[in-house]
């Protein structure tokens, strides 16, 4: 089939310099077998004499040892492919090697056929289990030559999700939680200066940070960012979220960017995400999920769940990383409430509307925050739903980042793939 062509001007230009193929991107680790030499598999290896066997059991004998950073050198993003099993098995010059992802097949099939179906110009899906970091879904679809993978790309203002990192700081160190009631003037959508002042008149409205939050008002955040947060909070934040920070994972992914300048107005733009500077990856914004959700840590994603050699002893093998406490697991309850609140009443109410009803929603608590900013020239579209859904009588949880960049014509919603992955995941054939 033809693939539709694009005009390229509307990307960043640091956009297009990876494939021209199209990468449905089940991001399942393919080693290139012709580059994949017994000297190079020798040259980044370390020995150790143990380590814990991947299927759980006892420690077990080791002969070769990988790293993330190793693998890193061996990854092909050209030779990228679907397994069916999620097993790949490694012939390199005679020795075998298997391999396991941590993809969950059915949500991989599921998802793939459901994002393929879209002719959005760019849609990034990742989903992870947020207490372990294991990828369990991660998805490229992309109409557009020329473009690398948009789960791993930090080239997409992360607009109103950034409300994430500044709610957060509120209420974790400014002693502020969802039912504080704050104050705004003028547009809930605008961010002018003169709504930037503590004056209070007849048009002031109130209304909690939580309602805020949902409903994403940005004169209030903005607000926040100015009077509360200030340049050194939103920066410490930023930083603890992970912003300008590398993220260590089995594909080299671009940091996320933020910068925090000294002028008031730009902490106000920074606060509720009005600008287009700050940019962040769909596989960050997972991560960024799994906080709220994973009691206030951060933690590393894996996609490998391991790689035996053909004596089955393990070269590598994934494991959880907590990156490190970003949030109080107070505040990370608050945030659950607000991000619950952008479900049931906000700017999630409409997608989500009538899920109590649904026999596999009503199980789950769900949560949520989008966001959505045009490129400059209102060319392009940039839609994101990061979220949450966990099991009100279970252990399983799901953190979710979803991007879809429209054209002209807007296309189905982030929000719409979120649900349908979560009743999909959750569904009652899974037990």
């Amino acid at each position: 089939m033809h693939q539709k062509q694009f005009p390229l001007k509307g990307f960043p230009k640091r956009f297009f310099k990876g494939s021209l193929c199209f990468f449905p991107c089940l991001l399942l680790l393919v080693i290139g077998i012709q580059c994949f030499k017994v000297d190079l598999l020798t040259d980044c290896v370390n020995r150790s004499p143990r380590i814990e066997g991947p299927f759980g059991g006892e420690a077990v004998e080791a002969l070769d040892v990988l790293m993330k950073k190793d693998l890193r050198r061996l990854i092909d993003l050209e030779a990228l492919c679907n397994t069916p099993d999620g097993k790949i098995d490694i012939n390199c010059s005679g020795r075998l090697f298997s391999m396991e992802t941590t993809l969950d097949r059915g949500l991989q099939s599921y998802m793939l056929k459901v994002i393929q179906r879209s002719q959005s110009p760019l849609i990034g899906f990742v989903a992870m289990d947020p207490a372990t970091g294991q990828i369990l879904s991660m998805i490229d679809s992309k109409k557009v030559n020329r473009a690398k993978s948009v789960c791993l790309s930090s080239q997409f203002p992360a607009a109103s999700i950034f409300k994430i990192v500044s709610a957060a700081a509120a209420i974790d160190h400014c002693n502020i939680s969802g039912d504080t009631e704050l104050t705004y003037n003028g547009s809930a959508h605008t961010l002018y200066k003169n709504q930037l002042t503590d004056r209070i008149n007849r048009y002031t409205n109130s209304i909690s940070l939580k309602t805020s939050f949902a409903k994403s008002i940005n004169p209030v955040f903005g607000k926040l960012g100015i009077f509360r947060l200030k340049k050194d909070l939103i920066e410490e934040y930023a930083n603890r979220f992970g912003f300008n920070q590398p993220i260590d994972f089995e594909f080299p992914v671009e940091p996320s960017r933020i910068s925090v300048g000294h002028d008031p107005y730009h902490w106000a733009e920074l606060a509720c995400g009005f600008n287009r500077k700050t940019l962040i990856s769909p596989i960050h914004g997972a991560m960024m999920a799994a906080v709220i959700v994973n009691e206030g840590k951060l933690v590393e994603p894996t996609i490998i769940g391991f790689i035996t050699d053909d004596q089955k002893n393990p070269v590598y093998v994934g494991s959880t990383n907590i990156i490190r406490q970003v949030i109080s697991p107070k505040a990370s309850r608050e945030m659950k409430e607000l991000m619950a609140a952008t479900i049931s009443r906000g700017t999630c109410s409409s997608t989500f509307i009538g899920c109590r009803r649904d026999p596999i929603l009503s199980k789950l608590s769900i949560g949520g925050k989008t966001g959505s900013i045009n490129d400059k020239r209102d060319e392009l579209h940039y839609d994101w739903f990061v979220g949450f859904c966990a099991e009100k009588a279970g252990t399983r949880k799901l953190a979710l980042a979803v991007l879809v960049v429209h054209d002209k014509l807007l296309r189905e919603k982030s929000q719409k793939f979120a649900r349908r992955a979560m009743r999909y995941y959750f569904r009652k054939s899974r037990g």
